[in-house]
């Protein structure tokens, strides 16, 4: 590592756990051990990791050693966000220190550098450990879900980072490019983010499927949820030209499991927009109606024929014309939709017109029934 980062680290340790408290929305963790898990506790076992190459410290912050094989990768998860938030937090306390635009271009290069070092150590010493639970179970099931567990993460490190290099390339951070280049790393980014939702997508399904598995039920506003949702699908509706346009209906709150929710919508989003002719517009509804929250996408794709509205969302189904037009696809989306929307007291509907586009629609109870 360059020690440039965990030298200005160091010295606007103050700053730099303050910009860090304000990018994450909170200044420590709720819950038990709160206050000696906050910003500054997070910074010092960063700065540790950095300077000594040792993750103790940092796998003590996030309570790996406690965690269950089930959890861990919720933990890493977070971990590699919070980690990934230092980055802004340097580069906005370094414009408030006065250093100079060459200082912070070198600074912005080690940062990605070193903390990536760290993310990659962090996730291999977590694999590790769930290599060793596996080793120790005596379950076929339990040890195949770790497992999954295990390459779902050996894949997420590898484009997190590519993702991460993209992101860098097209906002100017390593200096300009051409045009033509832009519009290819722009390509690449949205082809890692959606890379990156379908190996959530698949460690998320096996979560859902686990009978042991609970939601992680908590207040929230129909608007957070389709704004996070648009959010995750937008370099790609960048990319074909789509707009996505939204009605929701404003200060409508209910309680649900947030994370799981927006990817439900993320999935709904995501295929509106493979299936959307370029430059057309993706419509997001969203109301309350007889105490349920509905959610609607209409998009101004071919469509879908009658008979396969209550097939679309099976495990692994894809239609016929979707294979002929060689439209990309696992056939899992819209059954993790369904399935969402099902752990939720919910349900979902399709509909269609051929050649008028899809509409399709999850509806979430308000009362909270959860499990």
């Amino acid at each position: 590592m360059t020690g440039q980062l965990a030298d200005f680290l160091a010295t606007h340790s103050e700053r730099v756990a303050e910009v860090w408290a304000q990018l994450q929305g909170n200044v420590a963790d709720p819950g038990q051990g709160a206050a000696t898990r906050g910003p500054r506790q997070f910074l010092n076992a960063v700065l540790v990791a950095l300077s000594a190459d040792d993750m103790e410290p940092l796998m003590a912050f996030y309570e790996v050693e406690s965690g269950k094989a089930g959890e861990l990768d919720q933990r890493l998860e977070k971990a590699l966000v919070q980690l990934a938030a230092l980055r802004p937090a340097a580069a906005q306390t370094a414009v408030e220190a006065g250093l100079g635009v060459r200082a912070q271009h070198s600074l912005a290069l080690d940062a990605a550098d070193d903390l990536g070092t760290v993310a990659t150590r962090l996730s291999v010493d977590v694999a590790q450990r769930l290599a060793r639970q596996l080793s120790s179970m005596t379950t076929a099931g339990s040890a195949r879900d770790t497992s999954l567990s295990i390459t779902m993460h050996e894949l997420r490190r590898p484009l997190t980072i590519l993702n991460s290099y993209g992101q860098l390339l097209s906002t100017g951070m390593l200096g300009q490019m051409p045009e033509t280049a832009t519009v290819a790393i722009e390509g690449i980014t949205a082809s890692t983010e959606m890379m990156v939702r379908m190996v959530n997508a698949l460690a998320e399904l096996s979560r859902l499927e686990d009978p042991e598995d609970r939601l992680a039920v908590e207040p929230m506003s129909l608007a957070d949820l389709v704004s996070g949702g648009i959010e995750a699908v937008a370099m790609e509706a960048k990319l074909r030209d789509c707009t996505i346009e939204r009605d929701v209906a404003a200060d409508l709150n209910f309680r649900g499991d947030r994370r799981r929710l927006v990817l439900a919508l993320t999935n709904i989003l995501g295929n509106a927009v493979k299936h959307s002719p370029n430059d057309s517009t993706i419509t997001v509804r969203g109301w309350e109606q007889d105490d349920e929250v509905h959610v609607c996408v209409q998009d101004q794709g071919p469509g879908f024929a009658p008979e396969d509205a209550e097939k679309l969302f099976d495990k692994y189904y894809r239609s016929v014309a979707e294979r002929h037009r060689k439209v990309p696809g696992s056939g899992l989306g819209l059954y993790i939709v369904r399935t969402v929307a099902e752990r939720h007291h919910g349900r979902v509907l399709a509909r269609s017109e051929a050649g008028k586009g899809a509409e399709f629609e999850m509806i979430i109870p308000r009362s909270d029934r959860h499990r």
